[in-house]
């Protein structure tokens, strides 16, 4: 019980030190772990994982962004493109994310660091090896970083950001069915496509 607790007061306090540097909305966070958890519970994606197990995943996916604490304001609050120089520093926020959380001494203890510093390293890597900050291809890719990459992709596509407007659902599944988002497992894809229209129902 002690150890919850712990965890859940380290979560609150990043997830809402992310939330306070950054124009997303909370809910983004939270639509994220409802995606996440959703996919390990009702599709095949879930094989072998413990609900228990599950349900850190989802938890641990809430700070897939954490790094962005130390991203400067004038690049994560952007209204327009990145430049190539300001891309470049906002992918470091997945080295970020992952020495932030190596760097809480009790967060290191909880069951979830493992998938947390995971996902918060590797949710922009890519299937096809052309992701960052690693370059890791294929099944060297956790589950949970490929799962998180694509709800994120999608959430970041259907919502409104300073940068854009949002999109309808099915422009989302177009766009990342043709490429625009990176490149994704086939399998999760397809789990992800038999369930959209469920997943779809967390933004009314």
């Amino acid at each position: 019980m002690e150890h919850n607790r712990v965890q859940e007061g380290i979560m609150e306090a990043l997830s809402a030190a992310v939330e306070f540097r950054s124009e997303e909305s909370g809910e983004h966070v939270k639509r994220i772990r409802d995606m996440t958890k959703y996919l390990l519970t009702y599709t095949t994606l879930g094989e072998g994982i413990s609900p228990y197990e599950a349900e850190q995943i989802a938890e641990a996916a809430m700070l897939h962004d954490v790094g962005k604490i130390a991203v400067p304001d004038t690049i994560l609050n952007k209204p327009g493109r990145l430049t190539a120089e300001e891309y470049e520093i906002m992918k470091m926020h997945t080295i970020q994310g992952a020495r932030l959380l190596e760097k809480i001494p009790q967060f290191k203890e909880m069951p979830l660091f493992h998938y947390a510093y995971d996902i918060a390293r590797h949710h922009h890597e890519r299937w096809d090896g052309r992701g960052y900050p690693d370059g890791l291809k294929g099944g060297e890719i956790s589950l949970w970083a490929q799962i998180v990459s694509l709800v994120d992709a999608y959430d970041a596509l259907v919502s409104h950001r300073v940068y854009k407007e949002a999109y309808d659902g099915d422009a989302a599944v177009r766009m990342i069915l043709d490429g625009a988002c990176g490149v994704f497992n086939d399998r999760l894809l397809g789990c992800f496509l038999s369930q959209e229209k469920e997943i779809r129902k967390l933004y009314r």
